[in-house]
């Protein structure tokens, strides 16, 4: 039966100090990478708040009356978004002031005159007019519209 050699003090201060070394190495990695990460996320949610008077809101009832149609779809993060003109933008922004680890869509609009929003938790019908702009935020799954946007084309 072989004995096992214990450790001297030296050896026990120079396997704590790699470990000390690997462990500062991984959180400078990891945690450099978060951070630029969530200031990337205080970026776009900073691009993609906006204020202003909320869309007028319609049930699809009044949509189909007015004969409005939204036939340009795009599908983003789960949600389709329709509108009848315009150009579109999306962000997929997250929660918690960017802090959290899920996230939701944010859309902003040029021009769409009418949108619909379509989540797993509904429909959502707006009547922003020609020519006016609107932003789109979906938290929860829940479209929620404002009359204006930041998003203008390049050029």
């Amino acid at each position: 039966m072989q004995r096992r050699r214990k450790l001297t003090s030296g050896q026990k201060l120079a396997i704590a100090g790699g470990a000390l070394i690997f462990l500062a190495f991984a959180g400078w990695l990891y945690g450099g990478d978060y951070l630029r990460q969530r200031d990337l996320a205080f970026g776009r949610a900073a691009e993609a708040k906006v204020e202003g008077p909320p869309c007028p809101q319609l049930s699809e009832a009044e949509f189909i009356a007015r004969k409005l149609k939204a036939p340009k779809t795009t599908g983003y993060e789960d949600v389709v978004f329709g509108r009848q003109f315009g150009h579109m933008d999306c962000r997929a922004l997250r929660y918690g002031a960017g802090w959290g680890a899920e996230t939701y869509p944010v859309c902003q609009f040029t021009s769409p005159s009418a949108l619909t929003v379509t989540t797993d938790k509904g429909r959502w019908f707006f009547a922003p007019g020609p020519g006016k702009p609107a932003t789109v935020a979906v938290p929860r799954g829940e479209a929620r519209c404002v009359m204006d946007s930041n998003f203008t084309l390049p050029g």
